[in-house]
């Protein structure tokens, strides 16, 4: 049940507008450059570490046979977001949308 009072705050801090990765109440089993990539990744956020969440997480490759593997990439990225446990939701999410693509945006 910890996950909706997260949920609610991400979208009350989404209609209000642009949000600081860094300042949101993550709890102390996450990883704040997870989050903050998934907050970048879903366009809730467009802070000044943006670049450098979005760079990490394109960063991530996997390859089989010298080619390109989404399959595997998507499941490496998912395993460096998945450090994000407050919202487990999200992290999926940002995951599906994002986990298969080779350089990013």
């Amino acid at each position: 049940m910890k996950k909706l009072p997260f949920a609610a705050l991400l979208g009350a801090l989404f209609l209000s507008g642009a949000v600081n990765a860094t300042e949101l109440p993550y709890g102390h089993d996450s990883d704040p450059d997870a989050c903050g990539a998934v907050l970048c990744l879903l366009g809730m956020t467009r802070d000044g570490n943006c670049d450098k969440y979005i760079k990490n997480y394109f960063g991530i490759k996997r390859y089989k046979h010298g080619h390109f593997s989404p399959s595997r990439t998507k499941a490496a990225r998912g395993d460096a977001v998945a450090q994000c446990k407050d919202d487990e939701g999200l992290t999926k999410k940002a995951n599906d949308l994002w986990g298969t693509v080779p350089d990013g945006f």
